[in-house]
């Protein structure tokens, strides 16, 4: 039988392991996006969690389908912020068109820079079909949607992207067959950091309160030039998905889709911009 100052400090060595244990979050691997576990909780959060709430809880929201990530990428590895329905698949609207524009800077380099920049910075429907159908043509010798849809699938799938039941009916985001996930979306976002073209990708995109097609979104507010995104909008569908610095040197990546709300869609552009707004004030 062990003696009473043995089985102290057995309880004190047992005591030490499991604190010790807790000071390291797990990590998750998504298919090339490794994310600590949202235990990791930092009250400048909390701000951008009620505005996501007071989102959900909204009645204009109450027949709506809503989906959101947002992951902060400051430090080496990602860290959730914020995810609701993050793996449902849903009508992107244009924001189908990052997948598009970041593949084609993958395949065809600094020659397709103008068309990329038109593309995003505008939302120009015909040219990202044209860039699609540019992709078929060269990873399959066939200039066609269905050929550059596949291309794109594979594309992201090799880049750690996971693209199970993602769809694209055309190469634009007009089609309401399309489907993609929030998640997919910053996925996509995430791996285009690591690309030589990132700079240029990253410009691309709208700036808010200043280009394309954010020029005159949030205007004097915190978002104003803190936020890159693309824009999507179809009948009942309203998406943003790019990438933010915060006022105080945060970096994040996030996705947000609502499909089939029941309000006018400058009003729903209106609530999402002032969650984006919330995200920059972080």
């Amino acid at each position: 039988m062990p003696t009473r100052p043995i089985l102290i400090s057995l309880l004190l060595l047992m005591q030490l392991l499991f604190s010790c244990q807790g000071d390291n979050p797990k990590k998750e691997t998504h298919k090339g996006l490794p994310v600590v576990s949202k235990k990791v909780s930092k009250p400048s959060y909390d701000t951008l969690l009620r505005a996501f709430t007071l989102l959900q809880k909204d009645p204009l929201l109450s027949n709506a389908s809503l989906g959101y990530l947002v992951i902060d990428v400051t430090a080496k590895d990602p860290v959730v912020v914020a995810d609701y329905h993050a793996k449902q698949l849903m009508m992107p609207a244009s924001t189908l068109k990052i997948f598009v524009t970041g593949a084609a800077l993958e395949y065809f380099g600094k020659p397709v820079v103008p068309e990329v920049t038109v593309t995003n910075q505008m939302s120009v429907n015909w040219r990202s079909s044209k860039l699609l159908r540019k992709i078929g043509g060269k990873v399959y010798n066939s200039a066609t949607t269905a050929a550059g849809a596949k291309a794109i699938l594979d594309f992201w799938t090799t880049k750690g992207v996971d693209t199970e039941g993602m769809n694209f009916y055309d190469g634009n985001g007009l089609s309401r067959n399309n489907a993609i996930s929030p998640k997919q979306l910053v996925d996509a976002l995430y791996f285009m950091r690591t690309s030589p073209f990132f700079q240029e990708f990253y410009e691309s995109l709208p700036l808010a309160g200043l280009s394309g097609t954010l020029h005159k979104a949030m205007k004097g507010s915190a978002a104003e030039g803190r936020i890159r995104a693309k824009t999507g909008t179809i009948g009942k569908v309203k998406s943003f998905a790019g990438y933010v610095v915060t006022v105080t040197g945060r970096k994040l990546i996030f996705s947000l889709i609502v499909n089939n709300f029941d309000c006018r869609v400058k009003l729903m552009k209106k609530k999402l911009e002032a969650v984006m707004i919330t995200m920059a004030e972080i």
